[in-house]
């Protein structure tokens, strides 16, 4: 669904606005889960698939107690840092949609583009999971980028008139049913 499809439907600006949120608000989340669980999967497919080829190895060299030891303190620190290592790659993605999300509700006409100019490295997600670091560098770039986001466009549509009158205000009013054209002239006269 997007807002040429609704428009072409004959609702209103405010109207798509108002579908489009909702739509927004009921899928978002839905794409945040299906993304996390992505890659969940793919970090456990990874690890379980190293765990196994790392068996086999200890499973061809086993030599004594004493071998078998220290190949298995050597797996369980890779495992640890294989881990670690995954719960970044998790945090990064958790940490990307949910900018590119917020990016998206501040209006930015281009996510990739106003995505660019922030600092990565100062967002981060807080205790409750939620994004912090964002939201003043996000007031900054608008400050300084204004034309990267839509801005309230409430009043400011052209007036549109017809173009045999230039003026739609004129300051003697003529019906041009019942007028003859010499009146018409002399009134548009006058004006100028």
């Amino acid at each position: 669904m997007d807002t040429e499809e609704l428009k072409g439907l004959g609702l209103s600006e405010e109207q798509v606005k108002g579908v489009m949120a909702s739509y927004g608000k009921a899928v978002n989340p839905l794409k945040e889960q299906v993304t996390t669980l992505t890659s969940e999967r793919d970090g456990f497919k990874t690890q379980f698939e190293t765990v196994n080829g790392q068996l086999d190895t200890i499973k061809k060299g086993h030599k004594d107690d004493d071998d078998l030891k220290a190949q298995i303190e050597k797996l369980q620190a890779d495992n640890k840092t294989a881990a670690e290592t995954y719960q970044s790659d998790l945090t990064k993605t958790k940490v990307d949609y949910q900018t590119e999300l917020a990016l998206t509700q501040a209006g930015a006409k281009n996510v990739k583009a106003v995505k660019a100019l922030l600092n990565s490295d100062k967002i981060t997600l807080n205790d409750k999971g939620q994004l912090s670091g964002l939201d003043d560098q996000l007031e900054a770039v608008k400050k300084d980028n204004d034309f990267l986001f839509q801005g309230d466009t409430t009043g400011t549509a052209p007036q549109i008139v017809n173009p045999g009158n230039p003026n739609p205000d004129t300051k003697t009013k003529i019906d041009p049913a019942t007028a003859s054209y010499a009146d018409i002239v002399a009134a548009q006269t006058a004006e100028q």
